[in-house]
């Protein structure tokens, strides 16, 4: 730095929570949601709970939401949509392979997944993935 420049701001970055040394096993935490057809939009139901996750700062991951709900998120209260990731599957990415990165990342305080189908073993992948990252995992699948 040259005499009498002023110091640039640092950009502020998300910190990731490291676990405790010796700290307890992390346990995992996804959620599980059945909803009727026709009512996957339905958002209004998540809406307190991801409100209250959204304490931390880190994202919060929307993985293959409804297109229609997509265009709604930026009225909704409580969630800034600077802070929203919507991540697409693809053939490369599936859907069940995004949510696990995005979970045990750790820079997602949820990772909200849309899916017609998850497997037992699907759930308990996803749950390793939640308890790694310390994130919430949260899975909407239709009846």
């Amino acid at each position: 730095m040259s005499v009498g420049s002023k110091p640039q701001p640092k950009a502020k970055a998300w910190s990731v929570p490291q676990p405790e040394p010796n700290a307890a096993p992390v346990s995992s935490n996804v959620t599980e949601i059945i909803l009727p057809p026709g009512q996957v939009e339905n958002f209004q139901l998540l809406l307190p709970m991801l409100t209250q996750l959204n304490q931390e700062r880190r994202w919060l991951a929307w993985i293959d939401p409804p297109q229609a709900l997509v265009s709604k998120w930026q009225t909704m209260h409580g969630i800034i949509a600077g802070e929203i990731l919507v991540l697409r599957s693809s053939t490369e990415y599936s859907a069940q392979e995004l949510a696990e990165r995005a979970l045990s990342a750790g820079t997602c305080h949820a990772v909200v997944l849309w899916t017609n189908k998850l497997g037992r073993g699907s759930l308990e992948s996803l749950q390793r993935a939640s308890a790694q990252g310390r994130s919430h995992g949260v899975v909407l699948r239709q009846r």
